[in-house]
């Protein structure tokens, strides 16, 4: 199997993985944990983009703050009222081990998620608790196990019976058809030889713009771009107004059935002043559903896939990330 097949393979696995960490929490043994505020501490494709997806998702559900954090210390406020989240899949990221042992000087209330290495290891010697992750994903790739096991543990601590949503998501990925590699050779097509500036909207597909970036950078071997309506339109719709950019750039727009009527508007005047200006763009819609949560992961689920394909389009392999491993090395020495 090559590289391309197996990262196919890995997405297409998707609602099945969902299905199991539903199946591992039904007879899982919580805890009692009081706390006023809830820390993430991860980085990367898999653990931060996790993160923003669930701080999209839980902006009207939970009533405590949650913040991020990817550098090696920790926030000032962390203390026995945090509830800590430590996520690197690998078990190995300096900056994760390096705040979780930080963090673990105010406070035991902390989860940590990690497939194995040194993270683990800090986990089963200080008592705290511990969930392995699946095996055998790109970390990057693994970003719907660590969403999805945060999102039940949270569940669970902040009284949301979230059970159906997930299961819609489920059949909703479960239902998405092939015929949508029609609508990624075409995005391909007409994305060739440019650099793609990607938008989404406040509290649905903001950290899904994001992600996108994040896979065409390590899947396609792009730069590209992310932004986020209505923040685009208070400074960078001006650059646009250097029409020369115009044969550089390539503009997605990730669009949702259910987007606030202001937001809604913002996109339309956008799409007119943009071509105005001589730009094309592409809109992306998630598959119909009434839950957010399916519509979030269905069009995550078709940007991974278009990421891919693109990869394969330009001739670079997906999983060919050693531009990376060369920085680890060097930050070695």
């Amino acid at each position: 199997m090559s590289n391309y097949e197996y990262i196919i393979e890995e997405i297409k696995r998707v609602p099945e993985d969902i299905e199991e960490i539903l199946n591992y929490f039904i007879d899982f043994k919580f805890k009692e944990i009081k706390f006023k505020n809830i820390l993430f501490l991860g980085t990367g494709g898999g653990s931060r983009a996790a993160f923003d997806l669930l701080l999209t998702y839980l902006f009207d559900k939970s009533i405590y703050p949650i913040f991020i954090h990817q550098g090696y210390e920790i926030p000032l406020f962390v203390n026995e009222d945090t509830l800590v989240f430590s996520v690197s899949y690998s078990g190995e990221t300096e900056e994760t081990i390096s705040s979780t042992i930080e963090a673990y000087k105010n406070t035991k209330n902390i989860f940590i998620l990690t497939k194995g290495g040194r993270l683990e290891k800090f986990a089963r010697e200080n008592s705290l608790s511990l969930i392995k992750l699946k095996d055998g994903y790109e970390a990057r790739h693994a970003l719907h196990i660590i969403f999805f096991t945060i999102l039940k543990i949270l569940s669970f601590y902040l009284k949301l019976d979230l059970n159906i949503e997930i299961l819609d998501t489920i059949q909703t990925l479960r239902k998405i058809k092939e015929c949508f590699y029609d609508e990624i050779k075409k995005i391909i097509n007409e994305l060739e030889g440019k650099i793609p500036f990607i938008y989404g909207s406040y509290l649905f597909s903001d950290s899904i713009a994001e992600r996108l970036r994040r896979q065409f950078n390590e899947n396609g071997k792009t730069l590209s771009h992310s932004n986020v309506i209505p923040s685009l339109h208070h400074d960078e719709i001006v650059g646009f107004m250097d029409k020369s950019l115009s044969q550089k750039v390539f503009i997605i727009f990730i669009r949702d059935y259910y987007e606030n009527e202001k937001i809604n508007k913002r996109f339309e005047i956008t799409k007119e002043v943009l071509k105005s200006y001589g730009f094309d763009y592409f809109e992306i819609y998630p598959e119909n559903s009434q839950y957010k949560l399916s519509r979030m992961f269905s069009i995550i689920y078709k940007l991974d896939l278009l990421s891919v394909e693109y990869a394969k389009k330009r001739g670079f392999d997906p999983k060919d990330v050693k531009i990376i491993e060369y920085l680890k090395e060097l930050m070695k020495k």
